[in-house]
Parts: structure tokens; C-alpha cells; sequence
């Protein structure tokens, strides 16, 4: 008499179903990772800034050149004398919770130059931490002036000697 395994007392259809749903899981989870991970804890605060500046949501949030988060969510918004700005919801690594202070700070930065941005928060030291939920304001962000702003102050004749010389440089 020979002794039975597992595997024979199930049928191929229970061993297609289990490999099926093995299957489904690991692709939801592959196609969500990007925007974090279901089920992990996560702490969540909001950040005004005065132009996205070609943001989209799961644009990473990094601190030190570190990632410890995804922007969730971009909202345009209206402030009291009607001028544009943008508030970021951030889903942040509970690790930084704590840690972001009210005299934190954030600015859009670009990552190469082919246009890809983060945004880049720095925790801050002083006054106390700011709670989930809680809204930066848009005092604390910062402006990076990106280099097509630069060469735009320039008036039409220095533009055509700058590109000349660039030129020359080649």
C-alpha cells in the first residue's frame, strides 16, 4: 500500500485556483506599489505651494535625498485674494512622524532634465510637530528658479549674444 501526499488528494482545478489567485494578489500589489503598499500605516499631511510645477500624484517626497513618501493628491486652490496655488497631499512613512516640525519647509525640484520633479521637504527644528492632517502653509514653501526662467529675464539682444557664444563654445 502506497502512502498518499498532498498533492494527490487535491485536483488539478484546486491547484489552477490557488495558482490563479496567487497570480491576482501579486499583481495587485506590483500595480500598487508605486502609491505605497495596502495595509502599512502611513502618515498623512498637506503642503501648499504656489505653482506644482508639472507635479503628478506618486511623485516621490524626499527629505535629504531620502524617500520617505508619494504626493498623493494635487488640488488647485484660491486663496483669500483669489491667486492660484496648489496644496499636495502627502501619504509620508510614519518613520518622519514627529519629526516635520511647523517651520518645515518644501520646494519642487527637478530631477533630470528631461522634466521628471519631487518634492523636497525639509523637517524644520523648531515649534511643535505637525500633526496628521495638518496643512503646511504656503509661507513655508521655497521657489527653485529653473533655467529657462533664468534665460527668459534676459532682453532680446542678450539672448541672440548668449546663444552666439554658446554657439562658438560648441
Amino acid at each position: 500500500m502506497r502512502a498518499r501526499s498532498p498533492l494527490d488528494l487535491m485536483s488539478p482545478v484546486t491547484v489552477g485556483a490557488l495558482t490563479v489567485l496567487v497570480a491576482v494578489v501579486t499583481v495587485f500589489l506590483a500595480y500598487n506599489a508605486g502609491s505605497g503598499l495596502p495595509f502599512v500605516p502611513t502618515y498623512d499631511i498637506a503642503v501648499r505651494v504656489p505653482d506644482a510645477q508639472e507635479l503628478v500624484d506618486n511623485n516621490e517626497v524626499l527629505v535629504a535625498g531620502r524617500r520617505v513618501g508619494v504626493i498623493s493628491a494635487i488640488e488647485p486652490r484660491l486663496d483669500e485674494g483669489g491667486r492660484p496655488y496648489a496644496q499636495l497631499q502627502l501619504r509620508l512613512d510614519r518613520i518622519v512622524q514627529g519629526k516635520v516640525r511647523e517651520d518645515a519647509t518644501v520646494m519642487v525640484r527637478s530631477r533630470s532634465l528631461l522634466g521628471a520633479k519631487y518634492l523636497d521637504l525639509t523637517l524644520g527644528s523648531t515649534g511643535p510637530p505637525v500633526q496628521p492632517g495638518d496643512v503646511l502653509p504656503l509661507s513655508r514653501s521655497r521657489e527653485e528658479v529653473e533655467v529657462d526662467e533664468l534665460v527668459d529675464e534676459f532682453d532680446a539682444p542678450t539672448r541672440r549674444r548668449f546663444a552666439r557664444v554658446i554657439g562658438g563654445l560648441g
